[in-house]
């Protein structure tokens, strides 16, 4: 909780925008708690550099009724880029313990956030559509998803 707090008040801007504009009242002690509070159980992490919290990332139920259906989440002060080689080696070490546990995976991502999106289709997800007006003062979002093979569903 501290750890996504202290981030979430020192983001950079391009997160800050991309979910800034999600919240009616933005309050980044709320946004470290909705991170912790929304987890898959045990799917949540903080990465420090240089001494200090500098990204959060993890899965989150994206349905209360579908258990294995999640979003994936990721954001972080200045020196996000840093970390970035970390959480993607992460994503690939887990990519097994997802696909056995998630049926569809899936992020959003603000549709002017074009680094996001490269690292996003790099890490294998498809672009499935945009979503028009999904941010409070209009902004359109891309989404994309992993879905789970068809012969791994069983």
């Amino acid at each position: 909780m501290r750890d996504a707090s202290f981030i979430a008040a020192n983001m950079r801007v391009e997160d800050f925008r991309e979910i800034a504009c999600l919240w009616k009242d933005w309050d980044t002690r709320a946004l470290g708690l909705c991170a912790l509070e929304t987890a898959v159980p045990g799917m949540v992490w903080s990465i420090w550099y240089d001494g200090q919290p500098a990204a959060a990332y993890g899965f989150s139920r994206a349905s209360a009724f579908d258990p294995e259906h999640w979003q994936a989440w990721a954001f972080g002060t200045r020196r996000f880029r840093r970390c970035v080689p970390m959480m993607t080696r992460h994503f690939v070490d887990l990519r097994q313990q997802i696909e056995r546990e998630c049926r569809r995976l899936q992020v959003i991502s603000l549709v002017d956030h074009d680094i996001a999106h490269g690292w996003i289709e790099a890490l294998g997800a498809q672009k499935e559509g945009r979503l028009r007006s999904y941010g409070r003062g209009g902004e359109d979002f891309y989404v994309y998803g992993w879905v789970r093979e068809a012969a791994s569903q069983s």
